[in-house]
């Protein structure tokens, strides 16, 4: 579950995690991860998590490193 403010309503809302969905748009915010959620209000909104892609991939890859291989 999400706890998000709905814009147009300004009501705090509770929103299942399967009407969320990540979205990515290069041309306006390279590199910046945002999810877009159908509000309960009709409407999608998207919200800006603050993480960029780069990061998260430095974070994955950092930790993959710190798990030793499990032999077969």
């Amino acid at each position: 579950m999400l706890l998000i403010t709905c814009p147009t309503t300004g009501l705090d809302e509770l929103v299942a995690d399967r009407h969320a969905r990540p979205v990515a748009d290069p041309r306006t915010r390279p590199g910046v991860v945002a999810v877009a959620v159908h509000c309960p209000c009709g409407g999608d909104h998207v919200f800006l998590t603050g993480r960029r892609i780069e990061q998260a991939r430095a974070r994955l890859a950092c930790a993959r490193r710190a798990v030793p291989a499990v032999p077969a």
